[in-house]
């Protein structure tokens, strides 16, 4: 995942035709939630809430239907916005930045632990700015005892964010907050702690400016994150009675600066480009009481840009295509003896629909392969099975 992307623990700004947007619209032109205005910015600025009220939002993809939310707007004279989701896909157990597993647990974490996310919006708070207030949580525990063992295994994670967006609606503000940890403890006797958490925390900012220049709004955005996330494995050796058998830390840092724009060259076409630097540095740190290690990955983005479009074909349905291509440079470091560096580009397309019928909106990521071979029972190829790799569904409440 690109590094703009990761620091929307999960931007910007344009006038657009389209009324009510999703995850799916964004991603199809260009992979561009920065510099669109959306209700899919709301992971990103949850000030923006307050723009879209009376809202019942449905994500699909991955041959599930991930994610309902329900946006409740409350009180005519002083409005206020509640926005209440639930989410299926597998979070799983605690793990450093690489991937790696953390702990020695013997039940699993493979499932839809995401209990909730609830957005809340007000406005004219404070003085005449929007805010905006996101907080998720996840837990998930395993108990288990037999007539020769028992276990006590428990995660969670804890998200919070604060937006805040100005009375002209030109300035967007948010800082997030993750914090988690977990039990890892086989309770026979003697009762043994098999790991604990060593730090596991994130906190990023992000902003967000644009100016209108005619035909054409210009966006600068910026973002920064740090994060840590270590482990304390107390049974390494096989010897409980030696704690910190190996203390493993992860550090993350990312960076990230860029300018888009949003053109508007006729009337229900919206034409978008971004382009920026991003850095996305881990460090890990290793260490037994015998020896220690020092690893780095870092990825540099320079350039990463995108390009996309939307544009009316009839009254009830949109066109829509983008492209992104991140230029990277990838350095490890592996102790003092392995360096490797390595430069390329990672570019995707997207092709996608939207359909508008009275209060019902549905977008679509479409598969190429449709298009180009047609669909199966039809062709005989093996073919265009999938039509859509994603879809949002949006109606409104009112």
């Amino acid at each position: 995942m690109k590094a703009k992307l990761i620091i929307t623990l999960t931007v910007l700004l344009l006038l657009s035709s389209v009324a009510t947007a999703t995850d799916t619209r964004v991603r199809t032109m260009g992979d561009n939630n920065m510099i669109l205005l959306d209700e899919a910015n709301i992971t990103i600025f949850p000030s923006r809430l307050n723009e879209y009220p009376n809202l019942a939002i449905g994500e699909f993809g991955g041959n599930d239907f991930y994610e309902m939310g329900v946006h409740w707007k409350f009180n005519k004279d002083n409005p206020w916005v509640l926005g209440t989701y639930i989410s299926t896909p597998d979070i799983g157990g605690p793990q450093g930045y690489d991937g790696t597993a953390f702990g020695h647990f013997t039940g699993s974490f493979g499932t839809t632990d995401k209990r909730v996310d609830l957005y809340y919006g007000r406005q004219n708070f404070p003085g005449t700015n929007n805010f905006g207030f996101h907080f998720g949580y996840t837990r998930a525990s395993n108990d288990y005892s037999d007539a020769t063992n028992a276990y006590m295994e428990k995660f969670f994670v804890y998200e919070f964010g604060f937006g805040i967006t100005n009375a002209a609606k030109d300035f967007d503000a948010a800082v997030h907050f993750m914090f988690g940890g977990w039990t890892d403890e086989m309770i026979n006797t003697p009762s043994v702690v098999e790991s604990d958490a060593d730090g596991y925390m994130e906190i990023s900012a992000v902003a967000r400016k644009f100016r209108s220049y005619g035909d054409y709004t210009m966006i600068c955005h910026a973002g920064i994150l740090h994060g840590k996330r270590g482990e304390k494995d107390h049974v390494l050796d096989g010897d409980p009675a030696t704690k910190d058998d190996l203390i493993t830390k992860d550090t993350r840092l990312i960076v990230d600066l860029g300018c888009g724009v949003n053109w508007t060259p006729a009337l229900n076409v919206l034409v978008v480009g971004d382009c920026g630097l991003a850095i996305d540095n881990v460090k890990r740190e290793s260490k037994t009481a015998a020896a220690s290690l020092d690893q780095k990955l870092n990825h540099t983005y320079f350039p990463y840009w995108s390009i996309g479009f939307d544009a009316d074909v009839f009254k009830w349905m949109d066109i829509r295509m983008g492209a992104s291509s991140d230029w990277i440079i990838r350095k490890q470091e592996i102790g003092s003896d392995v360096e490797q560096k390595d430069k390329y580009a990672a570019n995707d397309t997207y092709l996608g629909f939207g359909f508008h019928w009275g209060r019902l909106h549905v977008d679509t990521e479409t598969d190429p392969d449709l298009f180009l071979r047609g669909f199966d029972f039809i062709t005989g190829n093996g073919g265009g099975d999938d039509m859509n790799a994603r879809i949002s569904v949006v109606y409104e409440l009112m």
